[in-house]
């Protein structure tokens, strides 16, 4: 049998051999249960990479029971010790918060998983309910709860089998035979204990585990349990997250699946240097299908067991995928929630999906209804790599279908993707969605355009303004309404006039693409963003240093021509307009154009007049003193030191 511990070199099996306990052992047979039941295939595979992980693993689940003081044995390579004890230390306590946010571990060159090695030996122990560490777990317990001398338990209870559940799917079962009732309670709040370990471990280690719940199932002998606990309508959740209070727009259905195939390219971009991308979305003329196909990372059954049937597990999000691209940082996956497959079943009565991961056999997974099992299989014919998912409409929908509707929404949002989309509609017409430039065209066949872009480190913006123009000159500016467009990860998420200026509203608009470290958080229907205080003031603070762009560039083409004596002073004042004093900092106001900075200097010099007035000769004006930049407090000293309103600004 091909074992863990094959992978192990003959300098680590004979430090094993130190301190290995008897052939039965607990500290064995826990080790036994990580290979043949917790361990999926990816985690095994991890580890078998990286053999000294192997080493610690097998290390602190014998030394858990052969050293309960912690001594190690007797080892003498100082780093072996530490990281011996670092990883019993989070089994035992099962804080496999603790572990996984301490700085990497590396042995001879090679990282360390401490995180997936704590939770793995955590898990194991707990479940071998003789293991010393678990009857003193249990014996607390006992003294606690029922009384039982912890001699008592382990008469009362006897194991027949830990494994996978034959019929739940991610489930490891734990029968048992009880013949006392209290015996019985202890063991339902340890299986509680067990599944709480499990369920904090997949929310934070690399690969998470395959398995997302630990049943005991206990066959009572001579009482009758009376076992009850809260537990959630499955169907009523489903009907909630596939219903209008969670999506409020069914088109809503397009996006989120175009974003998983988006993310599944860009998954197998980053494993593949020569791999081209492709996603399409066919609208077949009769109307009743919509089929997305991506030639990403695929799937097989592993995946989908581990991500796609877990509703809210998102593997973009999880530990698994933050380790693939931790050291990446042009990875950008839009996938938050693991919600969005569900809102297919806004619009469709009947689901096949399609995929294949390499090196593995497709699949075609048939999907009736979320209230009854998937129809699964091998796929018997030659199934690309990747992944298609096709939607049977309902009637409905496949009248809305026929309106365009789906067509135009698409067009709409999916505008700056970093993957392109073939469009096939319902006519055979064929357009690429997602390759626009957010970047404006400028044009000078009716007007003068003017663009200035936003200084991100990561996403991408710009401003626009439009002046009228005769053959000759600027002399007006357009009228645009609109505010800024919001764009995340190259798709549509709100618009909106507050990030700008009051002033500037009239006539600036703009469109934002976040990406990055500057992505934001965004509802679960993806419709409304969520700014931090301080997100929502740096991107504030960016549109304005971009407005001043747009206002010395439109100054510097005025002064290129010779306008009438009216129009130059006339576009000063309405530029002017968009500078608020109090949100204009010194370098802001030292790049202005001298004609608008002197304009921003006398409102400021005005609000101090009618403010404060009152101070008279006093040397300070308490209520300005929120006004923090030189250049304001140039004027309030001024101010201060002639006891009356400062003189015009001088020069330029």
């Amino acid at each position: 049998m091909n074992t863990l511990l094959n992978h192990l070199t003959d300098e680590a099996v004979k430090e094993l051999d130190r301190f290995g306990s008897k052939k039965g052992s607990p500290g064995n047979r826990a080790f036994r249960l990580l290979e043949e039941v917790i361990l999926d295939d990816e985690q095994q595979q991890t580890l078998g990479l990286r053999p000294w992980n192997i080493f610690f693993l097998r290390a602190a689940t014998l030394l858990m029971e052969t050293d309960p003081d912690n001594e190690n044995s007797g080892i003498t390579d100082q780093k072996q010790k530490e990281i011996i004890s670092l990883i019993r230390t989070h089994a035992c306590t099962g804080d496999i918060h603790a572990v996984t946010g301490m700085p990497p571990v590396e042995y001879r060159g090679e990282p360390v998983n401490t995180g997936l090695l704590a939770s793995a030996a955590g898990l194991a122990t707990r479940l071998v309910l003789d293991h010393p560490h678990t009857l003193g777990i249990l014996a607390a317990d006992l003294a606690g709860r029922e009384q039982i001398p912890p001699d008592r338990f382990m008469k009362a209870v006897t194991v027949t089998s830990i494994d996978a559940h034959p019929f739940l799917s991610g489930t490891i079962r734990v029968r048992l035979t009880c013949s006392h009732p209290g015996v019985h309670r202890v063991l339902k709040h340890h299986e509680s204990r067990v599944q709480k370990l499990l369920h904090q471990a997949n929310g934070l280690v690399s690969p998470r585990y395959l398995f997302s719940e630990i049943v005991f199932e206990i066959k009572a002998l001579g009482y009758t349990p009376l076992d009850m606990k809260f537990s959630v309508d499955a169907m009523a959740a489903m009907k909630l997250l596939t219903g209008n209070r969670l999506y409020s727009d069914k088109r809503v259905f397009l996006r989120e699946l175009v974003q998983n195939a988006v993310d599944a390219c860009n998954l197998r971009r980053m494993f593949d240097t020569a791999y081209e991308p492709e996603i399409s979305i066919d609208f077949p003329p009769r109307y009743r299908t919509i089929t997305f196909r991506d030639n990403g990372i695929g799937m097989d059954r592993q995946w989908m067991e581990k991500y796609f049937l877990k509703i809210g597990i998102s593997f973009y999000q999880s530990g698994d995928s933050k380790t693939i691209h931790k050291s990446r940082v042009d990875c950008n996956f839009i996938s938050k929630f693991g919600i969005g497959f569900l809102s297919s079943f806004l619009v469709a009565d009947h689901v096949v999906i399609r995929t294949r991961k390499n090196n593995s056999p497709g699949l075609v997974i048939a999907i009736n209804t979320l209230e009854d099992y998937f129809d699964v299989r091998f796929a018997h014919e030659e199934c690309p790599r990747g992944t298609e998912v096709c939607l049977h409409l309902s009637q409905d929908n496949v009248n809305f279908s026929r309106s365009m509707e789906y067509v135009c929404y698409l067009k709409t949002n999916l505008r700056f993707l970093t993957v392109p989309v073939v469009l096939n509609d319902h006519e055979g017409n064929t357009a690429i969605l997602g390759s626009e430039t957010l970047k404006y065209e400028q044009s000078k066949k009716h007007g003068r355009d003017f663009v200035a872009a936003l200084k991100f480190q990561d996403s991408c913006g710009y401003l626009f303004l439009k002046a009228k123009q005769t053959p000759d000159t600027l002399y007006a500016l357009e009228y645009a309404r609109g505010g800024v467009s919001i764009f995340q990860d190259g798709i549509f998420v709100t618009q909106t006039d507050t990030l700008l200026p009051e002033g500037a509203r009239q006539n600036i608009i703009g469109r934002i693409n976040l990406t990055g470290q500057e992505r934001c958080e965004l509802s679960m229907d993806r419709n409304r963003i969520f700014w931090t205080d301080a997100r929502l003031t740096e991107i504030k603070q960016k549109i304005r240093e971009a407005i001043v762009d747009l206002a010395n560039m439109l100054m510097d083409d005025c002064r290129s021509q010779t306008p009438p004596l009216s129009v130059e002073p006339s576009l000063i004042n309405h530029l002017a307009v968009f500078f608020d004093f109090n949100e204009i900092n010194d370098e802001m106001y030292g790049a202005l154009a001298p004609p608008i900075r002197r304009i921003v200097a006398k409102r400021f010099r005005d609000f101090i007049r009618i403010n404060f007035a009152h101070t008279g000769e006093k040397k300070h004006v308490p209520d300005a003193d929120g006004y923090g930049e030189q250049w304001q407090q140039d004027i309030l000293a001024a101010f201060a030191k002639r006891g009356r309103p400062p003189m015009p600004e001088q020069g330029n």
